[in-house]
């Protein structure tokens, strides 16, 4: 069924199935950056100027473009000029967010006069064979409608056969000009009179490797922040992540007896860093692990034989705060710049440093304040870097007492501009498998019922459906965390149970079935997610699927318990309840009609040995004249 969604800031949804593909389309605003910095006067073309000349010819006449990039090259900037310029019409442009299991044109919006941009970096997984075609097809059909679409793909994802088919209409993109889009971006922060600064011989090494287009807005913002040109020297090392500093903390040999060694010394350096701001023991345990996790032996005897902890702080440049330990606060971003070394220069051992990374912010020794500082920290390089096995890391690695920062970290991360979208990816890989880990489904349902869930309430539903058919009927879990959604998003709920609903009834597919019952069970398990539910219960269709959600469950041997426990509950809390008994006995009748199910009511109906409750009597008494009419009507 269909779901079209119009919200706050030009959101709209289109195709969209929750349990199935859809593509949400937001509104590119004047306060979107990529419009400022493809105006006239501030865009600076992208080096290959050959391919960029044919670039919006391709666009107008297919309808569609490919941009293959690198992320952070000035794609997007790029696509919005070239779709400013499309077209014989003004265009409203859109950013496309898809919400599915692999690329596919179905979902995508074919308006008139629009301008999409859909960003197909990091794919879950490889699109069919005939995507590059169903795109060549879909630009067409754009362009009668004096439409356009511009994708953004990177050149590790799109390969393959699907994308040969794409070479007609696909480019490839380099980053414009490094000094000339930093001057152009720090004359639009308020700052022309600095340009001359650029001509120093500290920048020039910078304009000789021509960094990418973020990376020139990145050195942009530093020059227009510093103080005064005497700061040069240092926002330029800044920008190249204090690679002097990061070198001559790992290079320090010991001098004197009691020094501790080069490869201590650098384990406490990484420690500081994934630590910046934790208790000095914290980050001693996280270095001594590391090194155990290096087959370095720690035992007793090796540690006393070792340099103190205060020489080994000391060797590292960590310097105290309090209670605290830090790397050197004057120098902003060095811990980062630490951990990305680490990744980057030895890029052999990601996989024991993620397991290091990880254990230390698990392990219940290390306070959950300090803890929290690896998560964010984590969190930070992932992003960076674009790393998605350092996500899946923590997801199977903070469990137990640990799960709440797990949480915490996958709430923010599916927000983060540059991997959000494949975390939410991920989130509704894990719940799709067939048969997933017990514990990333619940680490899913947590995340969908907190702040991220009320915040994006049909994505956090998507995949909270799909967590149903992994949980036993009654969870706990599932029932508070629907029961949480629609405390705070009770329209949202309302549609995505009618449509759930009434697509489950109109297919034969046993696995989306049993989600559907799973959900439809867990909402109506509590006192809230019952009103949601009964709300519209006397609407024809929403009536009907009712009846039928119910006979499904009375049919589902494993749902015994939960069914009955919740019927009971109804019985308590409506059997004296003036206004809405009768509504209840009413749809209790209509799902009691046939035979077969009132077979089941025997259980509900003696109060005592010799009493019956007048409830059910009354349910059973509707429900027999009701077969009886349908069987008089059949004959007549």
């Amino acid at each position: 069924m269909l779901f079209s969604q119009h919200g706050d800031g030009g959101v709209q949804a289109f195709n969209a199935y929750l349990n199935g593909d859809y593509v949400t389309a937001e509104l590119i605003s004047g306060a979107d950056p990529a419009l400022a910095a493809s105006e006239d006067d501030r865009f600076i073309p992208p080096r290959n100027t050959s391919q960029w000349e044919h670039a919006a010819k391709r666009l107008d006449e297919g309808g569609i473009l490919v941009l293959c990039a690198p992320s952070g090259n000035g794609r997007r900037t790029a696509a919005v000029k070239l779709l400013r310029a499309a077209g014989n019409d003004r265009l409203t442009l859109f950013d496309l967010e898809p919400e599915w299991s692999r690329p596919s044109t179905k979902p995508l919006p074919k308006d008139r006069n629009a301008g999409y941009v859909l960003d197909l970096s990091d794919i879950p997984e490889p699109p069919a064979d005939r995507f590059g075609v169903d795109l060549a097809t879909l630009g067409a059909d754009l362009r009668k409608h004096d439409s356009f679409l511009v994708v953004l793909a990177t050149p590790g994802d799109w390969h393959g056969q699907w994308a040969e088919t794409t070479l007609s209409f696909a480019i490839p993109l380099e980053s414009p000009d490094a000094r000339r889009l930093a001057e152009t971006e720090l004359a639009a922060l308020g700052h022309p009179e600095r340009l001359d600064w650029l001509d120093g011989p500290k920048f020039t090494p910078i304009w000789s490797a021509n960094p990418s287009a973020r990376e020139a807005r990145r050195l942009a913002r530093l020059v227009s922040d510093a103080p005064n040109e005497d700061a040069v020297p240092t926002l330029v090392e800044k920008f190249g992540d204090w690679h002097t500093t990061v070198e001559d903390l790992l290079s320090k040999v010991p001098k004197r007896d009691g020094d501790p060694t080069l490869l201590s010394t650098r384990a406490t350096v990484w420690s500081g860093a994934l630590l910046h701001g934790g208790q000095r023991s914290s980050v001693i345990k996280a270095a001594d692990d590391l090194l155990t996790q290096m087959n370095m032996p720690r035992e007793g005897f090796h540690v006393l034989a070792d340099a103190t902890t205060s020489c080994r702080l000391e060797a590292a440049d960590i310097r105290p705060d309090g209670d605290r330990v830090y790397h050197d606060k004057t120098k902003e971003g060095l811990p980062e710049a630490l951990l990305r070394h680490l990744w980057e220069e030895f890029p052999t051992q990601t996989e024991l440093l993620r397991k290091w990374a990880t254990g230390v912010a698990a392990n219940r020794t290390i306070p959950e304040d300090d803890a929290r500082l690896v998560t964010r920290a984590l969190l930070r390089l992932a992003v960076h870097r674009h790393d998605r096995a350092i996500l899946d890391t923590l997801a199977n690695g903070l469990t137990g007492p640990r799960r709440s920062l797990a949480v915490e970290t996958f709430t923010t991360a599916a927000d983060a501009p540059e991997l959000g979208r494949y975390v939410r990816d991920r989130l509704r890989q894990w719940v799709d498998a067939s048969n997933p880990q017990s514990d990333r489904v619940d680490l899913v349902i947590d995340i969908c019922a907190g702040k991220w869930g009320i915040k994006q309430p049909a994505l956090a539903l998507t995949r909270l459906g799909k967590a149903s058919g992994h949980k036993d009927f009654g969870s706990t879990k599932l029932i508070q965390a629907f029961e949480q959604l629609a405390r705070h998003q009770q329209q949202k709920v309302q549609e995505a149970v009618g449509q759930w609903l009434g697509q489950t009834r109109l297919e034969h597919d046993e696995r989306l079935r049993r989600q559907t019952l799973g959900a439809f069970m867990a909402l109506v398990s509590s006192d809230l997610g019952t009103d949601v539910v009964l709300n519209d219960a006397q609407k024809p269709e929403t009536r009907r699927q009712l009846v039928w959600a119910w006979q499904a469950l009375l049919s589902t041997d494993n749902a015994t318990e939960a069914v009955e426990a919740q019927l009971m509950h109804w019985h308590e809390r409506f059997r004296e309840d003036p206004h809405r008994r009768e509504p209840v006995v009413d749809l209790l009748a209509d799902i009691y009609t046939p035979p077969r199910f009132r077979a089941g009511l025997g259980r509900f109906m003696v109060a005592e040995p010799t009493s019956v409750h007048p409830f059910w009597q009354q349910v059973l008494e509707l429900a027999a004249h009701r077969d009886l009419m349908f069987r008089k009507a059949a004959v007549q």
